[in-house]
Order: structure tokens, then C-alpha cells, then sequence
């Protein structure tokens, strides 16, 4: 028999402490003390410092949770990650944060500058301050995602190339896909399933919406874009998912994509709900609802999102 082996710490580990406290919001010092004093995580050392595993972030996120709540770091420090979640677990009917208010406004300038010379690392930075200081759904509503669009109206306008474009989208994909695993439960009593359609390669809004469900506190499995129908159908039915979650965001007129939905609405489990959203979500309005529902905006996703998690308390 084939045995699998998993990956050692040092194969996984890959943030420097300097990331580590931007993705937390905890002191590069105060990271320090809580290693040597409680023996909070144990992170690898190469002959650079310190490198942390995505499962390292998440506790240190928790444990900074169950301080900034009251808790004694030297009282929480050997608590196992169960124990951590279930200490920072809010109650049942407040799963859903709201969000605080209008839009963040944020300064946008460097940025700008990041993008401008094209940048990685900076955009990177700038992105990873702001998601230290933001709520998921601020993050998302008001940074991210106008991000990228502005981004694409420049392109339009001849004021930027693709390449701009797609160095941003990598880095918003990037980070979102680093929180969707630092927020991910397997012991979640609700589960939903998202994806993308075949031939719909947008999934920056899938992945956004995958995320926010998952630092609910809801269990998610994200397939990415571009699936099958009969792919989609089975992966709902396997997994035994409340709600599919799609993302549309091509103008559908081709007779393909319209089968495909008809597809999924035909044979989707009658026990799982069907959510769409998207730009081009309301083009199959006519189809969708017979089955789901069609998604306006992400207010109108987290209305949902609170609905099936209430359900499940």
C-alpha cells in the first residue's frame, strides 16, 4: 500500500515574523515574548529568523482574539485550537458580524505608487496593512474589490496595462486565498460549496464570498472556477453541502453556459440551496429562481448567510 506523507513544518512554513504580525495585528516584540515565555507556537528557524505555518497564524489569531476579550495570555497559551475556538466562539445569533458603518475610507496613495511601478511586494504590504486593521467584510466591500475594478477602469482608459490588472488580481487572490485557509473549520455544522461554472475564469467575487462565510464560522469548500456542471452537481451531492454557492460574471448569451445552469438547477440535491451572484447573475434570473436565489449585493449575501447559520444554532 502507497503511503502518503505530510509535509514536515519546515515544508509548510513560510511566513517571516515581520507578515506574521501584519496578518495578526500583533507586536513583532509581543510575538516574541508570547514564544518565550508561554511557548504559544513554535515556530521553524533558518539561518533568516523565524517562519511561520498558516496553522501558526491562525492560533496566533485566536489567541489574540481571547486577550483582547480579557483572557490572560499565560492562562490561554497551552489551550489546544478547539479550546481556543470554542473560548472566542461568539453567541449563535451574532455569528454574522455587521459591518462598522459606511465604506473605510483608507489612504489609497501608496498604492497607487505601489501599482504604478508594478510592485509586488509593496501592493502586497499595503493590501496585508490594511487586512491587520479591517473587518473581513470592510476589507473586502471597501478595499479589495474597488480595488480591482478601479484597476480595470483604468485599463479601459488607457491609463494602465493588463499587466497592472493582473498583478493585483494575483495579489487579491493570493490574500484572500491565505485568510479562506486561516479562517477554514472542519468541524462546522453548516457547509457550503463554492464555485464557477465551465468556461467562468472570474473567481476573485467567489473567492471573496467563500471567504466571508468562513470568518462566520460556517464550513466551506471552495472548488475554484471553471467546473463542469456534472462536477459542480457531484461535488454538492459528496459533500453534503447546504447551499451552492455560484459565481456568474460573464454577460451569458451563449447556448453553452445556459445548459450548464440548467444542469445544475436540474439535478442540484433537493436539500441544497442554490445561490447565484455576479454581475451577470441577473441575466439567468429567469432560470435561477426557480430554484435559488439571485444575490444583489454582498448586504443581501450576508442576510443569507446569517439565515442558514441561525438555522443551524
Amino acid at each position: 500500500m502507497l503511503r502518503v506523507m505530510k509535509p514536515s513544518r519546515a515544508q509548510t512554513a513560510h511566513y517571516p515574523i515581520r507578515a506574521v504580525s501584519t496578518l495578526t495585528g500583533i507586536g513583532i516584540d509581543t510575538l516574541r515574548a508570547w514564544e518565550r515565555r508561554y511557548g504559544a507556537v513554535t515556530p521553524v528557524r533558518d539561518d533568516r529568523g523565524r517562519l511561520y505555518t498558516d496553522a501558526d497564524i491562525a492560533r496566533l489569531r485566536l489567541l489574540n482574539q481571547a486577550v483582547s476579550s480579557g483572557h490572560s495570555v499565560g492562562r490561554i497559551a497551552k489551550l489546544s485550537d478547539k479550546e481556543l475556538r470554542r473560548l472566542t466562539a461568539p453567541p449563535p445569533a451574532t455569528t454574522i458580524p455587521p459591518a462598522r458603518g459606511g465604506p473605510a475610507t483608507f489612504d489609497a496613495s501608496s498604492l497607487n505608487r505601489a501599482l504604478s511601478r508594478l510592485d509586488s511586494a509593496a501592493i502586497d504590504q499595503e493590501f496585508s496593512r490594511l487586512a491587520a486593521v479591517l473587518p473581513p467584510l470592510e476589507l473586502v466591500r471597501d478595499v479589495l474589490l474597488p480595488s480591482l475594478r478601479d484597476v480595470g477602469d483604468n485599463w479601459n482608459r488607457s491609463r494602465g496595462g493588463i499587466a497592472h490588472e493582473h498583478l493585483v488580481s494575483s495579489t487579491v487572490r493570493g490574500l484572500l486565498g491565505s485568510f479562506l485557509r486561516l479562517y477554514s473549520r472542519s468541524d462546522a455544522d453548516v457547509r457550503l460549496l463554492f464555485a464557477t461554472p465551465a468556461g467562468e475564469r472570474h473567481e476573485i467575487g467567489i473567492l471573496a464570498a467563500a471567504m466571508l462565510a468562513a470568518s462566520c464560522g460556517l464550513g466551506v469548500s471552495y472548488m475554484g472556477p471553471d467546473l463542469p456542471a456534472r462536477e459542480i452537481v457531484d461535488a454538492a451531492r459528496s459533500s453534503a453541502a447546504r447551499v451552492l454557492v455560484l459565481g456568474l460574471t460573464l454577460s451569458a448569451d451563449g447556448k453553452q453556459d445556459d445548459r450548464a445552469l440548467r444542469a445544475i438547477v436540474r439535478d442540484l440535491p433537493p436539500r441544497t440551496e442554490l445561490w447565484a451572484g455576479g454581475r451577470a447573475a441577473g441575466h439567468h434570473a429567469a432560470l435561477l429562481s426557480t430554484r435559488g436565489i439571485v444575490l444583489g449585493d454582498f448586504d443581501e449575501y450576508l442576510r443569507q448567510l446569517e439565515r442558514v447559520a441561525k438555522r443551524s444554532s
